[in-house]
């Protein structure tokens, strides 16, 4: 019995020699990511975090490319890409990115680098309880990890690099730190693309899934990452019995909107009080989710992230106890807070030696990994509070994230981490109007008065400004006052 265990063994180590696959596994088609990056500081706007070096995992597909985690990329400078039993590394560069799905696109400079290798193509979606294959590079050792993980769920969940809600598979494989962006496989064809692991568990990974993936590829048809969908609504389950009496509401089924975010798709055609029944003939029950297939049920907001941006969606809806159709066309839309990764560069701008910036999760992720308990309360406030809902209906959020210390701010010396509503009194609902009354301001007042979300108030002399802030951002070996944005909107206002 043993040596029939060891011919077996053997056999597969034969088969690995004699042909580019392990047991069955197409380890040509899988190769490891050589990432250098160079994160910028969104607190610190005007410099990065520094040179670091990480490793991830892609699937050859077709085209000559290889797919991959967005995250595993992200800030990159320089990407290298090594196949399995290739000791040389070739130069690639980023294809597309999509940080919403958490997907990329590398291309190799030389084609020579996919001799001898395969595409993967793709299958469906597992059904629950099935076997899948996660191939990748790991911690933890140099040579390609071959783990195997049943689909243990399926649901709209949260992905770690965007904070979007999309769908995911779970599954009970091993996904370590390396493993990003490697194939799940299932009868040698691509079901998903590892992508993140629940720390708080053993072996709970999680997979983006063919749907999304393809969501991904349709959205780059037209050489642009457009992302996923939003429509702009809250809203709340239907169960109790007197809500459902009070809004009119069928025996069975509909969600109940709470909420129209301003500047949403939604914006001015769903309202507040519509009791959602379908989306797309899709009938959604009265806890939010409809059916999916046999007896599963997902959430509502697949329905809507599997449009396209530019489609029509179709809202069946209870409004006044009457039954009618909303059609929505679907419009790019960026909460108040932008979720991370929007931003190639942070928005900054340094006036009195006040450091001024945009409020966004970038932002609120440099107070670590547990932000969302660490970073301020009332910046926090505006993504996991009431103000979220935006009822000030401001396109950005502006914050004095700090105050470099000179005569001029004697006495705000430590102020920080606070909102900015008006200057000289006057309101603004974005980042670029706040820089353009500043602007203005140092030009044709004695003083600007910049005011806070609670009252408080900065004001500084305009005499000489111009020299003395050049002096503040010299000391501090800061390389401009503004960042390249800012610049351009104020060379465009004609105020430079």
């Amino acid at each position: 019995m043993i040596n029939f265990i060891l011919r077996g063994i053997l056999f597969c180590a034969v088969v690995f020699a004699a042909a580019p696959a392990y047991c069955g596994q197409p380890v040509e088609s899988v190769v490891k990511i050589f990432v250098t990056s160079n994160r910028m500081d969104f607190y610190r706007p005007w410099q990065s975090h520094g040179i670091s070096s990480s490793s991830g995992s892609g699937a050859i597909i077709s085209g000559n490319r290889i797919l991959t985690n967005a995250h595993v990329v992200k800030d990159q400078t320089f990407i290298q890409v090594k196949k399995h039993g290739d000791p040389k590394k070739y130069t690639a560069h980023v294809l597309a990115i999509g940080n919403d799905c958490d997907l990329a696109l590398l291309k190799v400079e030389h084609e020579s680098f996919f001799d001898g290798t395969k595409a993967l193509s793709f299958g469906g979606l597992p059904e629950l309880q099935d076997t899948v294959t996660v191939l990748g590079y790991p911690r933890g050792g140099e040579k390609l990890s071959i783990t195997e993980g049943v689909v243990s769920r399926i649901e709209v969940t949260t992905y770690a690099q965007s904070a979007r809600q999309l769908l995911a598979l779970q599954i009970d494989a091993a996904i370590n730190p390396g493993n990003s962006g490697g194939p799940v496989l299932q009868d040698g064809k691509i079901v998903g693309i590892a992508m993140q692991a629940l720390n708080a568990g053993q072996n709970i990974g999680y997979m983006i899934p063919v749907p999304i993936i393809e969501h991904f590829f349709a959205d780059l048809e037209d050489g642009a990452f457009d992302g996923f969908p939003m429509v702009g609504i809250n809203y709340m389950n239907t169960e109790n019995g007197n809500m459902r009496d009070y809004y009119g509401i069928p025996e069975n089924g509909g969600v109940l909107v709470t909420r129209i975010l301003p500047y949403s798709s939604a914006d001015g055609l769903l309202l507040e009080g519509d009791v959602i029944l379908a989306i797309d003939g899709v009938e959604i029950g009265e806890d939010g989710t409809f059916d999916f297939r046999d007896s599963e049920r997902l959430d509502m907001p697949h329905l809507i992230s599997r449009k396209q941006i530019g489609e029509e969606i179709t809202f069946s809806v209870i409004r006044n106890k009457k039954a009618q159709d909303v059609v929505i066309k679907i419009t790019p839309f960026t909460p108040m807070v932008p979720y991370p990764e929007q931003f190639e560069k942070p928005t900054y701008y340094i006036f009195g030696g006040m450091v001024f910036t945009v409020l966004s999760t970038d932002l609120l992720q440099s107070w670590g990994k547990d932000w969302w308990q660490k970073a301020p309360v009332n910046l926090n406030y505006w993504v996991v509070g009431d103000g979220r809902q935006n009822d000030e209906k401001a396109k950005d959020l502006v914050v004095l994230l700090n105050v470099l210390s000179d005569d001029i701010n004697v006495g705000y010396h430590g102020q920080g981490n606070v909102i900015i509503t008006k200057v000289n009194g006057e309101s603004f609902l974005s980042f670029e109007e706040f820089a353009k009354l500043i602007d203005r301001s140092k030009r044709s007042k004695p003083f600007t008065i910049i005011e806070t979300i609670s009252g408080t108030q900065y004001i500084l002399r305009n005499d000489n400004i111009d020299a003395i802030d050049q002096a503040i951002i010299e000391r501090n070996n800061i390389p401009a006052q503004y960042s390249a944005d800012v610049a351009a909107w104020l060379q465009s206002a004609g105020s430079q």
